[in-house]
């Protein structure tokens, strides 16, 4: 059996096979952390609230950091701010490796694949010196699972393209990158990413709107969850825009779309490899950034204007399902099971 684990900058999902059934687990990347008080045990006992002890403090994890953190006057923190693995925050750290023991539990046997995404795009491509891939393979294998990392533009392209041949382009807009990806008969060919997503936008809107809390010490921080609830509006429109803040978020959502594109542009004039294959191309898009209406038309608006080298065959967007990528990373992982099982029978 294998395993898709998609380790993102704001949510944490798995994905496995069961009795011919996808299971899927999901928890939000926060954490809070309260003093190890005999009245705060009392509160989460009394309130069924799980809890772990990390470094002297009592630390709930996941979706009850969300759920339980006014019940203690605090604000839930980031396990991966910025999509970054913590330095000196041994609570963070330990937090981590908790969910994704919950998340992963135990493989049927020694050795499981489990396909993996990271947040951070590029940073991950040198990997001999990323922190974050040595830690979470780490974490994998402390589990018993064999680690597969791949981008989260190509797990798109292999959950959504087996039609073609899992040929196209792969884009995924998250909290902390957005990315692009050039794929082939399920070989990644380029992959380019900026370091911008849905935090960028909601800290430009926290911004320009005056969107102020203030923290635990009482200076004024920006509020990005105000910033984000705006930004995640129903009545949101980029194209056309209603009023003044739809425009200003259609120029934010343009910037973003337009520097990927464009640097994706850039990239693909040196690799002659991936402008060479059969196109048309399909593209499919994930991410929650890409959930708000009107973002196809500057989607395409930015390939025109980028004059992006590739032809684009049709534009599909994934973001009803939360578990897209997950899904690309198991479909990942079961192809590499198959390889190997094929390898270790030649060789039998």
């Amino acid at each position: 059996m294998s395993v898709g684990l998609d380790i993102g900058t704001s949510q944490f999902r798995c994905l496995r096979c069961r009795d011919a059934q996808l299971v899927g687990r999901s928890a939000k990347a926060q954490f809070t952390a309260v003093p190890d008080a005999s009245e705060y045990r009392a509160l989460l006992a009394a309130g069924q609230i799980p809890f772990a002890v990390c470094d002297g403090a009592l630390t709930i994890l996941g979706d009850n950091a969300a759920e339980y953190s006014n019940l203690f006057h605090v604000r839930p923190q980031s396990l991966l701010p910025q999509g970054r693995l913590p330095t000196n925050d041994p609570v963070a750290r330990q937090s981590l490796a908790a969910l994704v023991d919950a998340l992963l539990g135990e493989p049927d046997q020694s050795g499981e694949m489990c396909g993996v995404t990271l947040p951070g795009g590029e940073s991950f491509q040198s990997l001999a010196t990323s922190s974050e891939l040595e830690f979470f393979s780490r974490l994998i294998r402390l589990r018993g699972f064999f680690p597969q990392v791949l981008s989260a533009g190509m797990a798109a392209v292999l959950a959504e393209l087996s039609r073609y041949g899992f040929t196209g382009l792969g884009l995924s807009f998250g909290a902390a990158t957005s990315e692009l990806v050039v794929a082939h008969r399920g070989i990644e060919l380029l992959m380019c990413s900026i370091p911008k997503g849905g935090d960028w936008l909601d800290e430009q809107l926290a911004q320009k709107f005056g969107d102020m809390i203030r923290d635990d010490a009482g200076e004024p921080i920006r509020d990005l969850a105000k910033a984000e609830e705006r930004r995640r509006s129903a009545e949101r429109l980029l194209s056309p825009a209603n009023d003044d803040t739809d425009r200003y978020l259609a120029s934010l959502h343009r910037d973003l779309i337009y520097s990927l594109i464009r640097s994706a542009t850039f990239a693909l004039a040196s690799h002659p490899q991936a402008i060479e294959i059969p196109q048309p191309l399909p593209v499919v898009v994930v991410g929650g950034v890409s959930r708000i209406a009107g973002f196809e038309e500057l989607l395409r608006e930015s390939f025109e204007l980028a004059r992006f080298p590739l032809v684009i065959r049709e534009v599909r967007f994934s973001t009803r399902h939360d578990f897209t990528v997950a899904r690309g990373c198991l479909i990942h992982a079961q192809l590499e099971s198959e390889i190997r099982q094929h390898q270790l029978t030649r060789a039998a």
